[in-house]
């Protein structure tokens, strides 16, 4: 994969655009639009298509300066991918209290197949960062561990509550349910065609959570 970087390595948590150690709040606002930026590039032109100059183009921005933000353009994928998952991260946890794991996850499974780029982006980088040299690698081995224990937590307490039956162990549950979302995605990308929204419900029914 090539890389437009500074010569010092960067930590892979690059998000950090909320917290009070973060920086000042133009630099937060700058973070913010350069990956609003990068988002509307990425999933036009891909990864490899999209450049640096593209994303600093959209904001009057050269490359040093999205490099002084982010460190390298591999860095910003990162945040990029993190922004997305930070917004599930919010509405998780009052779904869950709701009673509404299922219809959450479906939520994401239609939101996914809405932005066909970013998806098709998402799926590329997770498949390329099994490679433990890669620079998301941590990365995704911690969103993965995350997402499955909200899953779990979120199983079991929706079980106490008699919302889901409760004849599946929670930790075998939440692996299945991210092994089909995972697999119906790269489906889908391999053949549109398909709806990723429908088959998702067919597969909930077999799993009578539906």
């Amino acid at each position: 994969m090539k890389r437009e970087t500074t010569a010092g390595p960067v930590p892979v948590d690059v998000p950090g655009i909320h917290g009070p150690r973060g920086p000042y709040r133009s630099g937060i606002d700058r973070r913010r639009e350069i990956l609003q930026a990068a988002i509307s590039v990425f999933s036009r032109d891909g990864y490899r298509g999209g450049s640096l100059r593209d994303i600093g183009r959209l904001l009057g921005l050269s490359p040093a300066s999205i490099i002084h933000h982010f460190g390298s353009k591999e860095q910003l994928l990162v945040a990029v991918l993190a922004s997305r998952d930070d917004a599930v991260a919010d509405s998780f946890p009052t779904a869950v209290r709701q009673g509404l794991l299922v219809d959450e996850l479906r939520k994401i499974v239609a939101a996914n197949e809405q932005e066909p780029g970013l998806t098709a982006l998402y799926a590329t980088l997770a498949a390329e960062a099994v490679n433990p040299d890669h620079p998301a690698h941590d990365y995704f081995i911690g969103r993965y561990q995350r997402i499955l224990q909200f899953l779990e937590d979120g199983i079991r307490q929706e079980q106490e509550r008699n919302v889901l039956p409760a004849g599946q162990g929670a930790s075998s549950l939440a692996r299945t349910l991210l092994a089909i979302m995972d697999g119906l995605q790269l489906q889908w990308l391999l053949n549109p065609a398909m709806s990723m929204t429908q088959s998702f419900d067919e597969a909930l029914r077999d799993l009578n959570l539906a």
